[in-house]
This record gives structure tokens, sequence and C-alpha cells, in this order.
């Protein structure tokens, strides 16, 4: 019996879980679908499959989560830790204290500075739900 080469999928795991397989499929299911195939993942556009990455079948089989999905991909490509870590600054640093400063060129990954003491500085990433209230992500 032959493997099928199309596949149903569902995010499983919340908005960072993963894309699962869950039904072999033996014909072309409805014009959107994202589907998992032998070469990756796909979404039937005009009765065709079009090639997608993962991260674009994940906003379309979950569009809820795309932002902070993004959000959390600028963060760690920002570089920030997620636990308060101390830092040196140089002398006369602009830093204070329950201050949240953007760390990317496109502004959208913050980082918290929570304690200053010379040139010490505790800082930890900004949260997703502590960035929506900041009004800083898309």
């Amino acid at each position: 019996m032959r493997e099928s080469d199309t596949w149903s999928v569902e995010m499983r795991g919340g908005v960072f879980g993963r894309l699962c397989r869950v039904v072999p499929l033996e014909s072309l299911p409805a014009e959107g679908t994202v589907v998992d195939t032998r070469r990756g993942h796909a979404v039937v556009r005009g009765g065709a499959l079009v090639s997608l990455s993962e991260a674009e079948a994940e906003d379309l089989v979950d569009p809820a989560g795309a932002a902070e999905r993004r959000y959390r991909a600028a963060v760690v490509a920002a570089g920030w830790p997620d636990k308060l870590k101390r830092i040196v600054a140089p002398a006369g640093h602009d830093w204070q204290a329950d201050g949240a400063y953007p760390t990317d060129d496109a502004s959208l990954a913050h980082v918290y500075c929570a304690k200053t003491a010379g040139r010490h500085i505790w800082v930890r990433n900004v949260t997703y739900r502590e960035a929506v209230a900041l009004g800083v992500t898309a």
C-alpha cells in the first residue's frame, strides 16, 4: 500500500506548537487549504499546490497567533535573554529602571530594564503581552 503524497495539517501545542499531519488525503482539498507534502508545506491555489515556508503555513493555519510568532522571532533574532541578566554599560549610559527599549532596526523587539546600579544594568526581553501593552506589535 502506497503512502499518501498529501496530508491535512493542524497546529498542535498552541501558538508555538507544530504543524502536524492529521489525515492522508486522496484528492486535492478545497481552495486555501494548507497541506503537508513530501517536499514540505503547500496551499491549494487555483486547483494546484503552491509551496509555502513553515512560517507561512503556520500563519495560514493559525492566523490569530501570527503576530505573536513574528514578535518572538524578532526577540530571538535580537539575542536578548528571557530571564534577567546583568550587563555592563559604558559610563554615562542612559538606561533607566522600569523602561523598555527597542533592540532591532524595525523597533519590534524590545528589552526591559529592571534595575540599574552604576554601569550595571539588569535586562530581559519584553514579553509579547508587555509588547502589546506598549503598542509595539504588528
